[in-house]
């Protein structure tokens, strides 16, 4: 007898969705992006802030001649390098620039801001000094010369009439900048600089020499650095 086959109904299909796995979302991904982002950041940040140092900045403008007040003053950071650096005044010895300041006078007038060279304090028995505009060629200044540097002046002779072993001298010792006119200005060309530089009082008597060797010779400034720099 002939049987029917029994039939077996299908198996229902699986109907539940497949979903990403949540750490692979696009906005948790993101998320976690931007916190390291931050995370970098913030460590650079850290790190530059880290990296600076504290000098000392006027809080007013200053005249010439004026006696240096500590209230004049005040504590900012700076990053510089070591060269720079060297120039300044930092606050690590307080003390020391107390005292130092009880016989100083500023050397230039400076602006509200500015950071402190040292060579801006001068002793106020110094007296207030004269000075001397120069006139050198580009190649025979530092570049980045500027106001607060100590310098000397070096004068070698000119290219005619002078024996092939003349020497070059140094007719003014450790003086300090106060000046730079650059080849844009009216004082200057495209291959020289103009360049002031303050003669103290007990140095004047060296002038009239100073000059006549300036005026018959070629002037280079050898810019003076702090030891350790």
């Amino acid at each position: 007898m002939p049987t029917l086959a029994k039939r077996t109904a299908p198996a229902p299909a699986d109907t539940r969705r497949l979903q990403r796995p949540r750490w692979s979302h696009p906005r948790a991904v993101g998320g976690v992006a931007l916190v390291a982002v931050c995370v970098v950041l913030g460590g650079l940040l850290v790190s530059r802030v880290s990296d600076t140092t504290e000098i000392w900045a006027l809080r007013a403008d200053v005249r010439a001649g004026e006696p240096v007040q500590v209230d004049d003053l005040e504590r900012v950071d700076a990053r510089l390098d070591g060269t720079a650096l060297a120039r300044y005044l930092t606050t690590e010895d307080g003390d020391a620039l107390v005292d130092r300041a009880a016989i100083a006078v500023w050397g230039r007038d400076m602006v509200a801001g500015e950071l402190v060279p040292d060579a801006a304090l001068v002793s106020s028995s110094s007296g207030g000094g004269v000075e001397l505009p120069l006139q050198v060629a580009q190649a025979s200044v530092p570049a980045d010369l500027g106001e607060g540097h100590q310098v000397d002046v070096w004068v070698a002779p000119g290219e005619s009439g002078v024996e092939p072993s003349a020497e070059a001298r140094r007719v003014l010792d450790d003086v300090t900048v106060v000046a730079v006119a650059g080849s844009d200005t009216a004082w200057g060309d495209a291959s020289t600089r103009g360049v002031v530089v303050r003669v103290d009082d007990d140095s004047e008597e060296l002038l009239p020499r100073a000059l006549a060797a300036l005026e018959s010779g070629t002037v280079t400034l050898v810019r003076r650095t702090a030891a350790g720099s």
